[in-house]
């Protein structure tokens, strides 16, 4: 291999280790927190589908009033970086040990900092990039020193290592969450969502989430977070209108490796299998008349995708776990 090819062939092997999901504010959410007992832990659900090797960070230290974490009690920051795809909906969970060891989380993997959620009232924070200039996409806070309402802006700032400012780009009530007992305003240690909505689309569910109505409280026994009480179905958007009179059938799902196709109206159509950021993985013809087909799929790497069935300039899409 001549060093051009050689370069080339690094930079896209560099450019596929680090590809991920660029997430935006209300892109996760966080649905539980406990800081009793000795395994410290939080959750929090996707909101988006994601890729893998997509990484998001955690932090207790607190943002200032001067828009910049706290310098004088600085806290853990850690990285949690999924191994596979996953759709919106999925739970993660990250215990964190009372500081006593790394965090870690079954479903991907942690690095950085040992985190201690403290019984004084905490914060976390979740964002992207580094901490210089971090893009915040989910925060909650069960730190509460008044004896009334909390303000929109958190503690307005983190002069311990148990008070925050609002992060930029985060809204109380609608990305981000204040936990206390709404009607004694009383700080609890352990907290989580109750699962009055579950399906939806992102922003009837951000409502829901970040709604501190919606949440139980116990001050001295944690919450069981894994597996979470409910399972989550979020209704991702796509540019894709179902056909109207089309009637097929895709089996088995998950799948390994091959698809079945059964259709009673698939004419001489094309199959497209779009993967979750978006690009082509591969194409199929459904021959005309046909009524079932078998396409090999033992190519494709484990994860999502979406076949689109394209009839008559019109289109339609369903969704398979590729398993391995």
């Amino acid at each position: 291999m001549n060093k051009l090819l050689f370069i080339l062939a690094m930079l896209s092997l560099s450019l596929l280790n680090n590809a991920q999901t660029n997430l935006v504010s209300g892109d996760i959410a966080f649905i539980a927190i406990n800081s009793d007992g000795g395994t410290d832990d939080f959750s929090f659900v996707l909101l988006k589908n994601i890729e893998s090797g997509t990484s998001v960070n955690f932090t207790d230290n607190g943002w200032t009033a001067e828009d910049e974490f706290n310098t004088v009690y600085t806290e853990s920051h850690i990285n949690w970086t999924s191994s596979s795809d996953l759709l919106a909906g999925t739970v993660i969970q990250i215990k964190t040990y009372n500081g006593n060891e790394v965090a870690s989380s079954l479903d991907g993997k942690i690095t950085g900092d040992k985190m201690t959620i403290s019984v004084a009232g905490d914060q976390i924070l979740a964002y992207q990039g580094d901490k210089i200039k971090p893009r915040f996409i989910a925060a909650i806070n069960f730190n509460q020193n008044k004896n009334t309402e909390p303000e929109d802006n958190f503690d307005g700032d983190s002069d311990t290592n148990s008070t925050t400012a609002m992060p930029p780009g985060l809204t109380r009530g609608l990305n981000a969450i204040h936990i206390y007992l709404p009607e004694k305003f009383l700080e609890k240690d352990n907290s989580i969502y109750n699962c009055s909505l579950i399906s939806g689309k992102k922003d009837e569910l951000l409502f829901a989430i970040n709604d501190v109505n919606n949440w139980l409280f116990d001050d001295d026994e944690p919450f069981e977070q894994y597996p979470f009480p409910c399972e989550f179905n979020v209704d991702v958007p796509t540019n894709i209108k179902e056909p109207e009179n089309a009637k097929y059938k895709v089996f088995p799902n998950p799948a390994s490796n091959s698809i079945h196709v059964i259709a009673e109206s698939l004419h001489d159509s094309h199959i497209t299998v779009i993967n979750t950021a978006g690009g082509i993985s591969d194409q199929f013809v459904y021959p005309a008349n046909a009524t079932e087909q078998t396409y090999n799929i033992h190519h494709l790497p484990a994860g999502i995708y979406y076949l689109k069935i394209r009839i008559d300039d019109k289109e339609s899409t369903t969704k398979i776990s590729v398993v391995r």
